[in-house]
């Protein structure tokens, strides 16, 4: 019995911790557009979406629906020119500036002095014909995290992949734009 309540005690506010699904946004919510077809803003490059490594493209998508609608947005994906285009409902687009996953071979955009795995986009809030533009980043991995290597993308023993530490990455990434945004469509 006692051990029971003693089980209770500690799991009852794990319970009350645990994430929520959040509440359906009403119509009144502030509606945005973003666009599915992410741009890779780099001269030279062709780079198609399909070519994105570690799917950052869909992964950053989806992390802007999930934190926009639990900021009480309602930001809906798009990839057709007449949502786009339509001069009234805001579009928020990205474009990818820099993706460095580590090395030379896998740097991708502006070389920089510091090879160390990161994402950096633009991203813009096109509202009629006005437009807002921010730079935002996120590192993929810190030195820190690293185990003793002369290769940054060898995560060693830490059970973490290079996709799996960018999903982090793309996750804060997003909370950053989302903060960025909401004032500005609210």
């Amino acid at each position: 019995m006692k051990l029971s309540l003693l089980i209770l005690m500690f799991a009852c506010p794990l319970v009350a911790l645990a994430k929520s699904e959040p509440a359906p946004l009403d119509a009144q919510a502030p509606l945005v557009y973003v666009n599915q077809n992410l741009g890779f803003n780099v001269e030279g490059y062709k780079y198609k979406q399909s070519e994105y490594p570690c799917d950052i493209d869909k992964v950053l998508v989806s992390n802007l629906v999930d934190e926009s609608h639990e900021n009480g947005i309602r930001l809906e994906p798009v990839n057709t020119a007449d949502k786009i285009r339509n001069g009234t409902i805001p579009v928020l687009a990205i474009d990818i500036e820099q993706l460095v996953l580590g090395d030379e071979k896998r740097q991708f955009g502006t070389r920089q002095n510091s090879n160390l795995p990161k994402v950096q986009v633009t991203v813009a809030l096109v509202k009629g014909k006005d437009m807002v533009t921010a730079k935002h980043t996120c590192a993929i991995m810190t030195l820190n995290e690293f185990t003793p290597s002369t290769n940054v993308t060898d995560m060693g023993s830490t059970g973490t992949t290079v996709c799996s530490a960018t999903r982090k990455c793309l996750n804060d990434l997003s909370k950053d734009v989302v903060d960025w945004m909401s004032p500005q469509v609210k």
